[in-house]
């Protein structure tokens, strides 16, 4: 009876411990490190400064509709990232325990109220601006929304949303300054072909993890490296046809071939079979780029 009674009061500290550790209680400052991991603060930084960049292709002076368009894409581009977090706690249980959900230091519920009120509050933004921000805006949403909801677990068809995103920031800089030039599409296109070349070595280096919770393309084929050359070699194709098609530069030519370079770089590491590295050297690559395309008019 005394051992029954033991366990009966022990009870409830055993379970105020499992408590704590699934929902740790965190200072202001792990919070916010929490929720700068769920949206990838690094790649929303780096989405609002691509808006800038194609808004100064633009050569406009609307300076607060380029400010207002690059917290408006920080903000999307934060919701994203959280909800495919919040469709994808389960796996991550599995294959990425340190994440934010999983680690319990935030809840899917929290996880879910974060990505609608950045969703909502992003959108918001691009109405101030005009139509073509505000059209932009709701389709990238709502493709956001449906990439883990539907085509998470198929990923190759979700590379192709991943890459678009990332290109489109560009064309949507320029749509705040309310012209999409030949030249900014030019550089988007060249963007999301090095996009996509990075989304599919990233899937070379995790088809161990992915395998039976997603679909991607190197468990479709066995030529997934081909397509890899394809989008790089599409990539600086492009990017060549920009600097002789607009009278670009020579410091964007300059930066376009050290980057063109490094992709070159990351395509022969992915063919000795080190992807992990490969898909680093591409980020620089991809980078360099961005550098290229801000001195794309500085004569």
């Amino acid at each position: 009876m005394a051992q029954k009674n033991t366990q009966k009061n022990n009870s409830p500290s055993i379970k105020t411990n499992l408590v704590s550790k699934i929902n740790p209680v965190l200072s202001f400052k792990e919070k916010f490190f929490a929720y700068a991991e769920l949206m990838r603060l690094g790649n929303c930084v780096m989405a609002a400064i691509a808006v800038l960049i194609g808004f100064y292709l633009i050569e406009s002076a609307d300076y607060k509709s380029a400010a207002v368009a690059a917290i408006s894409t920080f903000l999307i581009c934060g919701a994203g990232q959280a909800i495919n977090d919040y469709f994808d706690s389960k796996i991550d249980e599995k294959t990425s325990r340190n994440r934010p959900i999983p680690s319990g230091r935030i809840t899917r519920e929290r996880a879910l109220t974060f990505s609608m009120v950045s969703f909502f509050a992003g959108l918001v933004l691009a109405f101030l601006i005009n139509q073509a921000t505000m059209l932009v805006a709701i389709i990238f949403s709502i493709l956001l929304i449906a990439y883990p909801m539907f085509m998470n677990k198929v990923k190759y068809l979700g590379n192709i949303v991943v890459a678009l995103g990332t290109a489109i920031t560009f064309a949507y800089g320029a749509a705040a300054a309310g012209n999409i030039t030949p030249l900014v599409v030019t550089l988007s296109m060249s963007a999301f072909f090095s996009n996509m070349a990075r989304e599919v070595t990233k899937d070379i280096e995790d088809v161990r993890k992915d395998k039976g919770t997603k679909v991607t393309l190197p468990m479709v084929t066995k030529n997934s490296k081909h397509f890899v050359l394809a989008y790089y070699v599409l990539a600086i194709s492009v990017s060549i046809i920009a600097y002789t098609s607009f009278n670009l530069s020579g410091y964007y030519l300059a930066f376009t071939l050290l980057g063109s370079a490094a992709f070159l770089y990351a395509l022969l590491l992915l063919y000795n079979g080190i992807p992990k590295k490969s898909q680093k050297v591409s980020k620089i690559g991809m980078l360099v780029s961005l550098v290229a395309f801000v001195f794309a008019k500085i004569k």
